[in-house]
C-alpha cells in the first residue's frame, strides 16, 4: 500500500510568504534544517522563532504523533511528541499524519530512519543537484501491511534502542569531563611539585 493511501503526506510551509518584517503577535517556535539530529530528535536549543503576518493555518505547525522529515541530506525523520506541539513546519521538511489505526506513527519513524529506506530516498534524489527528495516520494511510498501488534513491538525496541545510545552518550561525555578533571588534577599536583 501508498503511504498516502494510509497518511496525510504535504509538505511545509512556505515562509517567504508569511514571514513578517518585525516581530509580531503570530509568533511561533520554528523547526530548521540545524535542529534535527541525524540520530533522529529535535535539539529545541537551535530552533528559531518565526513571525508570521498572520494567524497560520494549524496544517504547518507541528502536532502530536507527527512524522517530520527532512527533504534533504541526510532525510532525517523525527517524530513530535507533546512538548513539540505548535512548531512551523517550513518547506525543508514534509509532514507525515497516519491513520493509526493502519500505521503507527513510531513505526513509520524507525522505518524512515532505517539504512535500508534512506538508501532509496538517496538514490531516488540523485538526479536532483541539491540531493533534495520531492514530497510526493513519501506519498508514493510503498509501505508493507503490518498488523499494530507487530508495528508497536518494533517502535518499542527502537525507542529502548535509541535510549540506550543516548544514555551511552551521555555517559561517555561525563567520563570524558572527569578524566579531563583527574589528569588536570595530576597536572597541577606535579608542577606544585617541581
Amino acid at each position: 500500500m501508498k503511504l498516502g493511501s494510509v497518511a496525510q503526506v504535504r509538505s511545509g510551509l512556505v515562509l517567504a510568504r508569511k514571514q513578517a518584517r518585525g516581530r509580531t503577535e503570530y509568533r511561533y517556535p520554528l523547526l530548521n534544517l540545524k535542529c534535527i539530529h541525524p540520530n533522529g530528535y529535535i535539539d529545541t536549543a537551535l530552533c528559531e522563532m518565526f513571525d508570521s503576518v498572520e494567524y497560520l493555518n494549524p496544517e504547518y505547525l507541528t502536532h502530536n504523533g507527527d512524522v517530520v522529515i527532512r527533504l534533504t541530506v541526510p532525510y532525517t525523520a523525527v517524530l513530535i511528541t507533546d512538548e513539540l506541539e505548535g512548531y512551523v513546519i517550513p518547506s525543508s521538511f514534509v509532514v507525515v499524519r497516519t491513520d493509526r489505526s493502519i500505521v503507527l506513527p513510531e513505526y513509520l519513524l524507525w522505518l524512515l530512519n532505517s539504512q535500508q529506506v534512506k538508501q532509496r530516498i538517496y538514490e531516488s534524489a540523485v538526479s536532483n543537484m541539491l540531493g533534495a527528495v520531492k514530497p510526493r516520494y513519501f506519498a508514493e511510498y510503498e509501505l508493507e501491511e503490518l498488523p499494530i501488534t507487530r508495528q508497536r513491538m518494533i517502535a518499542e525496541l527502537n525507542r529502548l534502542a535509541k535510549q540506550e545510545v543516548q544514555l551511552l552518550e551521555k555517559l561517555a561525555a561525563e567520563k570524558a569531563k572527569y578524566y579531563n578533571n583527574i589528569i588536570a588534577h595530576v597536572h597541577n599536583e606535579i608542577k606544585r611539585g617541581n
